[in-house]
């Protein structure tokens, strides 16, 4: 069993050289009930950066690529307000997948929700996953081992490009619309999300 989790969060990272201009933009945006939220890389001491969870047992491996909008660990609040979008897949080879295969698992196309776990009698289920931490540090998650997403629900990757940077492999544009859930039996609406950010850690 291996467990193995890495991340990047950067306020502007290698070629970013127009830090102002839209493809060097990236923030996340969506609404609960009449709020809207917006974290935007650069802006308020907020950084965007991609990760890769993966886990390996007998049964495959259940394999994640994800983006994080997040504060600078130096802000006394940093744990609070964060959006992180992972897309997970799960490999009956257990063997680490090649960078091909990381840099698909944002491509173009519309995606279910899916589940991340560490227990291999689940095995997990390949999709999307949207995990929000509220102003006070609650987590809400649309993990669908914590619930059950409404007809509503969507999430589609709109554009997935490749870059030449050292750090991340990807700049990837999506919308999205899902129901969170806290694992307490309470839940919210995650409503007209759009994204462009900084995808595909690359781990070579």
């Amino acid at each position: 069993m291996l467990l193995m989790a890495f991340s990047i969060v950067s306020c502007n990272t290698d070629n970013d050289d127009d830090p102002q201009g839209e493809d060097n933009r990236f923030y996340v945006q969506f609404t609960i009930g009449q709020d809207t939220i917006l974290y935007e890389d650069g802006v308020n001491n907020y950084g965007n950066g991609p990760g890769i969870s993966t886990y390996e047992d007998s049964i495959g491996r259940l394999h994640s690529q994800h983006t994080t909008f997040i504060r600078s660990a130096l802000d006394p609040n940093y744990e609070d307000d964060i959006l992180s979008i992972q897309m997970v897949n799960f490999f009956l080879d257990t063997n680490y997948p090649i960078y091909e295969t990381d840099f698909l698992m944002f491509d173009e196309g519309t995606y279910n929700y899916g589940l991340y776990t560490t227990d291999s009698s689940t095995a997990g289920v390949s999709g999307a996953i949207i995990t929000y931490t509220d102003g006070n540090g609650k987590v809400w998650s649309s993990d669908i081992q914590y619930g059950t997403q409404q007809a509503w629900n969507s999430f589609v990757i709109t554009e997935h490009k490749a870059v030449d940077e050292t750090q991340f492999g990807a700049k990837t544009r999506g919308t999205f619309n899902c129901r969170v859930f806290d694992g307490l039996g309470s839940s919210l609406d995650l409503r007209n999300g759009e994204f462009h950010a900084r995808t595909i850690y690359r781990n070579e």
